[in-house]
């Protein structure tokens, strides 16, 4: 069986441990405890793969069982004793903060649902065997590498989990590395950052191995602390860019053959320091379960008031510079393919192939907004909850079994959309928090489109500021000849008055979208639908901007909860070839709206004591409506 899954990355919040999530797509779910796909048939008793029981209380639902220490027979680490002087970074920790029962032995009254797409985790490169071994257990061995004896397919492990790391390119070229960094100031004037430091600086590192058919796996490598000296105004000018890029595989007659990509994460963070003898730098270790037979992997050091942590020092984020660009040169292996999602602003994004196994990623954008979605509920108010698929439903596990009271969503895993649809009367129109970033990551499940090669590098990129979004690239309609994409957030900011403005980059690949709308040449501009959660449609023209070999439209101004997002090339108006034939070594610039392509009609249509007002060139009242 080969697994195609997404990791999601996870963290020790208030003394709960958790573990990655495994989403996999085959003929025969994963063996317990990871999540079941839709499609697949479900482990049967007697067949070696029992079924899990309820996790222990602590565990996100949808999430492996996991110990945290000193639960279940592990061994409590001593806590370090420091106390930060800073708020907390992380949004899992703010949020988790946040439980009207925090301080209770067990939560049982409120249940907490978010959606966020930032860091959850410091990146700390590992490499893990484990076998599953019944009762939602695993027995894990931590290895010193891929040829660490004592991890061997022949020793009878049934998965590998490795976890890479994006490095800085000058010190470990041909993985998933930075190649260079800047910004562009609000005044225009160009920064160009240099590397300082890794961190944590002694972390344990391997070596990767990518292969041209879209195999193998990213070298283990520590992130990197970047200077951009006279970025903005005071002392503090340093960047954490950090990431992972997850890979697993099955064992194979014996042999960890079957290794690919699982999932990439890529983050700027802009950072302050904060010194203490206290904080050491984490660490990953083997321990094994008192009384039991079987050991499992863990983070020790963990420091839940940090960004992130090494001997002596705490980072926490700052702000961006205001109206500041931020401009990332990487270099990623081809099996990171296909289609990223980002928290970009107006992207710029282009590829080219840097080697027979790699890709040269240029991605240009402002930070953006993570409009974080979240609210902790009564149980006793809610209703037995319904959903539109099976990869929602499995979400919220921990609500119908009690094991869990909350569930860290990412905005774009597979079934958010759904999940958010089905929560979003009991979260409300309030945003729960909203701070800034800069982050890419790829699509949680593969594109139905054909013109979308896997193996072929990246060919997309989508940037949303929403709480939850489409997990693939946007889907093509043949009927209407659009791009369609969809997006959710709560409609007004954490002040309950202010509102959501929505934004939306799309970045993609000159020879992928001729593919998707059948085409030999590029027009001019594009149109671009945005119909409102009401019926309200607005429509505008973009310009298309090429560079090289990479086009770029966006549009932004429009308003949440849910709107449908709809793009088509005007094939009018640029009859003879594709738009602007601009030179690749130009960077391009994001496409801003213009006038309405056509006059906008409105009705009144009426449902009983309901009315609704919809807008468009060709207005339609809803099923069940009538017009006035």
């Amino acid at each position: 069986m080969r697994i195609r899954a997404a990791l999601i990355s996870v963290g020790m919040v208030l003394g709960l441990c958790v573990a990655p999530s495994i989403v996999a797509h085959a003929d025969v779910c994963p063996p317990p405890p990871a999540p079941a796909p839709q499609g697949c048939t479900p482990p049967q008793p007697g067949n070696g793969q029992p079924a899990p029981p309820p996790c222990p209380p602590g565990t996100p639902a949808g999430q492996p069982c996991a110990t945290a220490p000193g639960m279940g027979g592990g061994t409590m680490p001593k806590l370090s004793g420091f106390t930060s002087r800073y708020p907390l970074d992380r949004s899992v920790d703010i949020f988790s903060a946040a439980q009207p029962d925090l301080g209770k032995t067990m939560q049982t009254e409120y249940y907490g649902v978010s959606f966020d797409s930032s860091s959850r985790l410091q990146t700390t490169p590992f490499i893990k065997v484990e076998n599953q071994i019944g009762q939602g257990l695993r027995d894990e061995n931590l290895c010193t590498g891929l040829d660490d004896p004592s991890c061997a397919a022949t020793k009878g492990w049934q998965t590998i989990f490795i976890e890479g790391g994006i490095g800085n390119c000058a010190a470990n070229p041909n993985t998933a590395c930075v190649e260079s960094f800047s910004i562009t100031t609000k005044e225009g004037k160009v920064i160009t950052a240099t590397p300082l430091t890794k961190f944590p600086k002694d972390a344990k590192e391997f070596d990767g191995k990518v292969n041209s058919d879209g195999t193998g796996y990213a070298a283990g490598l520590a992130s990197w602390i970047w200077r951009a000296e006279g970025d903005a105004p005071g002392s503090e000018h340093d960047y954490l860019l950090t990431g992972y890029v997850q890979s697993g595989g099955q064992n194979m007659r014996q042999s960890w053959s079957d290794l690919h990509v699982i999932q990439f994460f890529f983050e700027v963070i802009p950072i302050v320091r904060e010194t203490s003898p206290l904080v050491k730098a984490p660490e990953k270790i083997s321990q094994k379960r008192v009384g039991k037979n079987y050991s499992e992997v863990m983070s020790t050091n963990y420091e839940a008031s940090c960004l992130a942590n090494d001997t002596g020092i705490c980072l926490h984020r700052r702000d961006f510079p205001a109206d500041s660009r931020l401009k990332v040169t990487l270099q990623l292996p081809k099996f990171i393919s296909g289609w990223l999602n980002g928290r970009l602003n107006k992207p710029s994004v282009t590829s080219s192939p840097f080697s027979p196994s790699s890709d040269r990623i240029i991605v240009e954008a402002g930070p953006e907004q993570n409009i974080f979605a979240g609210n902790w509920m009564k149980k006793s108010s809610l209703p037995v909850m319904k959903f539109k698929s099976d990869a929602a439903a499995r979400m919220f596990v921990g609500l119908t079994n009690g094991d869990n009271p909350m569930s860290l969503r990412d905005s774009g895993e597979d079934g958010a959309l759904d999940a958010y649809d089905a929560w979003s009367p009991y979260m409300g129109e309030k945003a729960f928090a909203i701070n800034q970033t800069w982050t890419l990551s790829n699509a949680r499940v593969d594109n139905p489109s054909s013109c979308v090669k896997k193996g072929g590098g990246v060919q997309g990129v989508v940037a949303t500021n929403a709480s939850a979004y489409e997990a693939t690239a946007p889907t093509y309609d043949k009927e209407s000849g659009t791009l369609n994409y969809k997006v959710a957030a709560p409609h007004f900011a954490p002040d309950g008055k202010t509102e959501n403005i929505g934004t939306y980059g799309l970045s993609m690949s000159t020879a992928l979208i001729k593919c998707l709308y059948g085409v030999d040449q590029l027009p001019s501009s594009a149109s671009i639908s945005i119909t409102s959660s009401d019926g309200k449609e607005r429509v505008s023209t973009v310009a298309l901007q090429q560079v090289g070999a990479w086009v770029h439209l966006s549009a932004d101004n429009f308003t949440f909860s849910a709107p449908t997002l709809k793009i088509k090339l005007n094939q009018s108006a640029n009859p003879g070839g594709s738009s602007s034939a601009a030179t690749p070594e130009k960077s391009a610039t994001t496409a801003a709206p213009a006038k309405a392509a056509t006059p906008r009609i409105s009705i009144t249509c009426v449902k009983g004591k309901i009315t609704k007002k919809v807008t468009g060139s060709a207005p339609k009242c809803p099923a069940g409506f009538k017009k006035r």
